[in-house]
């Protein structure tokens, strides 16, 4: 059933993706023949609105990264074409605010609702991880689980669990290196990354698969891992990235 949907979703992503091309090209082909068009269709936020409508149908609209570039876009297109409203002082603090405002309301995670991303149905909440107003000491840690929460911070973590079993990592104008060099898992295991403005780093053992599934946009997932013919990549431990990214990245590494 999880892969009849997943092929229903790209089926959907792909549909839309062709439609929104169909339709600018038929706005070019309308303007090139002298019909006119407002300018504020050919400008850099009407880009941005487009591919977050895109980004929100692919995801069926279940995350905040289409949002965000959506709202991005609609800012800087009032902006631009109703000059004299001054907006664009105002950017970094309703920015701020926004971004707030959605850790404030978004809905209060039920860690037991995992369980729906672990094959191994062997979840458990051991650990979280507060903000910080500087990198934390990095200790080694046991724990199955891992929270972080970085937030205009830097966090790092050392985790050595010989059954690590995934978690969640935020990073919002911040930092966070996250290193499993040391851990082990079995099977599957899933971590969720949400990435604003901001960079998450993953040292992982060199024989990990690594299935990338992180939607959003102006965005990079980047495993750096060097290739080593002695550790060769292990089909039965496989590290899933879930979650999104807007004007982020994530770098994948390995000792």
């Amino acid at each position: 059933m999880e892969k009849i949907k997943n092929y229903r979703d790209k089926e959907s992503s792909r549909v839309i993706g062709g439609l929104i091309l169909v339709g600018v090209g038929a706005v070019l082909l309308l303007r090139n023949s002298g019909f006119f068009m407002p300018n504020w269709l050919f400008s850099w936020p009407m880009i941005l609105i487009l591919v977050g409508i895109y980004t929100g149908f692919k995801h069926n609209f279940k995350n905040n990264s289409w949002i965000i570039i959506t709202g991005i876009g609609s800012f800087f297109l009032v902006s631009k074409f109703i000059p004299w409203l001054g907006l664009e002082p105002l950017f970094w603090p309703l920015a701020i605010i926004g971004l707030g405002l959605i850790f404030i309301l978004r809905p209060k995670r039920d860690w037991t609702n995992f369980k729906n991303d672990d094959p191994n149905q062997s979840w458990r909440y051991t650990d979280t991880e507060g903000l910080s107003g500087a990198p934390n000491t990095v200790a080694p840690d046991a724990s199955d689980y891992v929270v972080v929460e970085s937030v205009f911070s830097g966090v790092n973590r050392n985790i050595v669990s010989k059954d690590f079993k995934g978690g969640h990592i935020s990073s919002v104008f911040g930092g966070a290196k996250i290193d499993l060099s040391q851990a082990d898992i079995k099977g599957q295991v899933v971590i969720k990354l949400d990435v604003v403005f901001g960079g998450i780093k993953l040292i992982i053992p060199p024989h990990w698969a690594v299935e990338n599934q992180i939607s959003g946009a102006f965005h990079g997932v980047d495993d750096k891992r060097s290739f080593n013919p002695s550790a060769a990549i292990n089909p039965d431990k496989v590290l899933i990235l879930k979650g999104s990214a807007v004007f982020g990245g994530v770098e994948i590494r390995s000792y």
